[in-house]
């Protein structure tokens, strides 16, 4: 039974690439999916609300990828998520510490463009089970419906829930958290 669960989870994840096409005409989902001139660099750049996380992808270097073709989903760490975290936000980011840092905000992309809509039909798809998506770092994500919202779970246990509006951009989504994913 349980390797049948597996195999479920796997089938909605990979159905989650097809999801990321525009949805039909006056479908609320249609203008969260549509993309915009706007690279993710960019986008996160101009976001007030992530400006903590645009000065982490620059000083990790990380920040040329989001401006190339590659459609990623950045599931974006908010300042006010990077604050909750105190003084081990400090420590995090830190010039020593990019190594550290790099393999923290590589956990928190996932390969293609993917909105909360995306998401929520894929939980759906999988019988409202939750899906799992590798990361671009070492691990995986687990998203899950908590309420009217979705949650976002990283291997370590650490958990955020996907607040506000997603943007999309020409390479990808910005997805924005309410909590940094990884215990510190």
């Amino acid at each position: 039974m349980k390797h049948i669960i597996h195999l479920l989870a796997a089938g909605a994840v990979l159905a989650l690439p097809a999801c990321s096409k525009p949805a039909a005409s006056g479908d609320a989902a249609a203008t969260e999916a549509v993309k915009s001139d706007k690279s993710l660099g960019d986008v996160i750049g101009g976001d007030g609300q992530l400006k903590t996380l645009a000065a982490s992808l620059k000083s990790t270097g990380l920040d040329g990828v989001f401006t190339g073709k590659g459609d990623y989903t950045v599931l974006a760490p908010t300042d006010a998520a990077f604050t909750a975290l105190g003084d081990k936000a400090a420590e995090l980011t830190a010039p020593d510490q990019k190594a550290a840092l790099a393999a923290v905000l590589r956990s928190h992309v996932v390969p293609g463009m993917l909105t909360t809509a995306d998401i929520g039909k894929a939980i759906d798809a999988n019988g409202g089970k939750p899906i799992s998506m590798r990361t671009m770092g070492t691990g995986s994500v687990k998203f899950a419906r908590s309420g009217a919202g979705l949650t976002v779970t990283a291997d370590d246990g650490a958990t955020a829930n996907l607040s506000g509006e997603g943007m999309s951009a020409s390479n990808g989504a910005v997805l924005p958290l309410d909590a940094v994913l990884k215990k510190l």
